[in-house]
């Protein structure tokens, strides 16, 4: 009987720790709705992983989104749902974001944050939004982010614009986190300083040669 009550304990204990990577539900939002059935199996192809709840790392601006199982996509839109640390920034494939007052996948916030926290992100007025990128061709499907911040969680949903439903989404563990190339620009008190010090440096030079 004590074994039986800790292998119950075991079981429920696993079963716990796996709700933040399955836990995800699709919520209608804008003018989608979602299917009765919402199995996940959109998947952002990273160029490594996080070893956080938001699996993927998005390490460059340019990644792909890839479809688990048989069935094809072919004619459905890619909608993708943006989480970002601060003020979400740029756009996808050329579209601007459509803002969110919340994030349209239940139980993913969990993993959202979290995944900020063990990156050392800092987060103090996270925004959200989606774009719809249009209507999926081959596979995997290429996005290119333009001006959208380092830091920013990508899930991905697919849209089958005949019913305006929702049919798949993306778990937890394959949404990607973006780090991408970022150009950091000088401050203008940091150009006056290095400005004066390059005068300085010149004046120093003459003196020595007269």
């Amino acid at each position: 009987m004590k074994y039986l009550r800790l292998l119950t304990q075991f079981f429920l204990l696993t079963i716990m720790a796996t709700l933040p990577v399955w836990a995800d539900t699709c919520n209608s939002f804008a003018s989608y709705t979602c299917a009765k059935s919402t199995p996940n199996i959109v998947h952002l192809e990273g160029t490594g992983e996080t070893g956080q709840s938001v699996g993927e790392l998005l390490g460059s601006n340019t990644f792909s989104v890839s479809f688990r199982g048989n069935k094809s996509f072919v004619g459905d839109d890619l909608l993708l749902l943006a989480a970002a640390p601060n003020t979400l920034t740029g756009n996808v494939n050329g579209v601007s974001f459509a803002s969110l007052s919340s994030f349209p996948e239940g139980g993913a916030m969990g993993a959202i944050q979290s995944t900020w926290t063990g990156m050392g992100i800092l987060f103090n007025s996270p925004s959200f939004g989606y774009a719809n990128v249009g209507t999926i061709g081959t596979t995997p499907f290429t996005i290119t982010a333009s001006g959208v911040g380092a830091g920013t969680i990508f899930y991905a949903e697919v849209l089958n614009p005949k019913t305006g439903q929702i049919v798949f989404i993306t778990p937890n563990s394959e949404a990607g986190i973006l780090q991408g190339q970022t150009t950091v620009a000088p401050e203008p008190a940091s150009l006056t300083l290095l400005g004066t010090g390059l005068l300085s440096l010149v004046g120093l030079i003459r003196r020595k040669k007269a």
